[in-house]
């Protein structure tokens, strides 16, 4: 009679696990311990993973995913509705492209500021980066040492309320010239605000000085396109090969191929304007006619290559720039509409700066009800509306406080802050499409909301190293503007004339086009305006 089989483990297998259960044992309790504790957070991390789901969002159809549900134009209103039907954080996927919308502050702080570090890098645009070449400026980097670098550089330049004081004459200045400009030609109001925030960020970057009206500035215009080819390469969804990268080696010659051309004629364009700026700044070195300027500074101490420098400078031009204009345009618009609001900055001025001289930097800490006003300006128009999208490095489980279900959001994905929807919150700010400067001032019955700085400027190790010359920028010319001139709605047959509301589309959103009377205030101001 046979005996039943026994399995045994090959003879081969036995001094493994003599080893195996040898170092076990060898073992003491804490790395014991430890290794138990990594093993049930893997086990409890995987369990997760299976179990998590997408952020809520529409259902999509085959292949296209929500390609229906994308919107084209005015992104931000779009993320609003999705976010009041799906809540504070939802989910697009469009061709296997995972979009995360983010409609609350909370969630944008939980992501991009706390756990920065899988939440820093950029959105991979094909058109705008590899085939434009704007991934070498610092927007669209990916995180790393490089960006690393250029953000150190600009915290020492701008990073600082003492940093930024530097430049306070050199805004005092470009400040000064815009209200004469204003003075003589109030009808190309948009135009001087535009030329200002550029002459402004050029000085800073390379001391470049425009020339003189009606000189033609070929520097500034290669800039102003730049900057208009950026706007449009990284709207959401401009071009197909954003949308289905493989595009990018489709063949020119073939239907579709066309944004190869344009890709070929925009890059050649940008990387003409990046390597002109360093240019005119070795030239001015050279011949020892240099202003002081960021790339200056920095070519003198040849402490870092040509490359990282000159698009470093151009980031500071491009960057602040754009933004600055669009947020002036919006306070004159604010100021057409609300006329009770400049006349309290006003009397406010007229009370703690006088009627003899111009405001200036040192005077803001007693102008409480100018800094709201400004402080509304950033708040009522987002010059950046949904940001840059930031992107996943590796698959996160979030768990959203008191919300048992945890949401995945995969590796890849895209991060939308929708920022005019955290600043037109009504949960958050009171009347949301009013603009009342009144709100950022705390009474015996109220507190303060929320100052919109928190918002504004992005989030996480991507938050703008600009924001405080950008504030100072647009404090300084929002006091002054108040000081000397009116605005006001046009008439037309003896009837106010109502503006448009709203903004346009693009990465950098103006407000919609609109027109204003702007006077001064009287003779003493008109003498302020033409003085020194």
């Amino acid at each position: 009679m046979r005996e039943p089989r026994v399995d045994t483990l090959p003879s081969s297998a036995l001094p493994w696990l003599q080893v195996s259960f040898q170092s076990l044992a060898s073992l003491d309790w804490g790395t014991f311990l430890t290794l138990a504790s990594a093993g049930l957070v893997s086990w409890h991390y995987i369990r997760a993973k299976k179990a998590a789901r997408l952020p809520p969002g529409p259902r999509g159809l085959p292949l296209v995913g929500n390609v229906l549900d994308a919107p084209t134009e005015q992104h931000w209103l779009k993320f609003a509705e999705l976010g009041d039907v799906w809540g504070e954080i939802s989910s697009l996927t469009v061709f296997g492209q995972t979009m995360i919308i983010v409609n609350s502050v909370k969630v944008a702080e939980d992501l991009l500021d706390v756990r920065g570090a899988n939440f820093s890098d950029r959105a991979v645009i094909p058109m705008a980066g590899e085939l434009c070449g704007f991934n070498n400026a610092l927007i669209l980097s990916q995180y790393g040492d490089r960006v690393r670098k250029e953000r150190k550089l600009f915290h020492q330049l701008f990073g600082t309320q003492a940093a930024t004081a530097q430049f306070a004459l050199l805004l005092s200045e470009e400040i000064h010239n815009l209200l004469r400009n204003i003075a003589k030609n109030p009808s190309e109001l948009i135009e001087e605000i535009r030329r200002t925030t550029a002459g402004i960020t050029l000085r800073i970057a390379y001391g470049y000085h425009l020339r003189e009206r009606p000189e033609r500035d070929p520097l500034l215009e290669m800039y102003e396109t730049a900057g208009q080819n950026f706007s449009q390469l990284t709207a959401p969804g401009a071009f197909l090969v954003d949308i289905m990268p493989f595009l990018r080696y489709w063949p020119e010659w073939l239907p579709g191929g066309g944004f190869k051309a344009t890709a070929r004629k925009w890059s050649k364009q940008l990387h003409g304007t990046v390597d002109a700026g360093l240019e005119y700044v070795k030239n001015q070195m050279a011949g020892g006619a240099a202003e002081t300027s960021f790339m200056s500074t920095l070519l003198e101490e040849k402490s870092h290559e040509d490359y990282l420098i000159k698009w470093a400078a151009v980031s500071i031009q491009e960057g602040g720039s754009d933004t600055s204009a669009a947020q002036i345009e919006a306070f004159f618009l604010a100021m057409s509409l609300y006329p009770e609001v400049q006349r309290k900055a006003q009397e406010e001025l007229d009370r703690v700066v006088g009627t003899d001289r111009l405001p200036d930097l040192s005077d803001r800490p007693q102008l409480p009800y100018v800094n709201a006003l400004c402080k509304e300006v950033f708040r009522w128009h987002v010059a950046s509306p949904i940001g840059i999208p930031h992107r996943t490095r590796e698959d996160y489980i979030y768990h959203r406080e008191g919300d048992m279900e945890p949401l995945l959001i995969p590796k890849n994905s895209l991060i939308m802050t929708n920022i005019w929807k955290m600043t037109h919150d009504p949960e958050r700010y009171a009347d949301p499409m009013v603009f009342n400067p009144d709100r950022f001032i705390a009474t015996e019955t109220k507190e303060a909301e929320l100052d919109p700085a928190q918002i504004c400027f992005g989030y996480g190790r991507r938050i703008c190293p600009g924001k405080l010359l950008g504030d100072t920028a647009v404090f300084m010319a929002c006091s002054a503007i108040l000081s000397v001139f009116n605005v006001s709605k046009p008439q037309e047959n003896g009837v106010l004339l109502e503006p448009q509301l709203g903004q346009a589309s693009g990465t950098v959103s103006h407000p919609l086009p609109f027109k204003c009377v702007v006077e001064p205030r009287d003779a003493r101001a008109l003498g302020l305006i033409r003085g020194g």
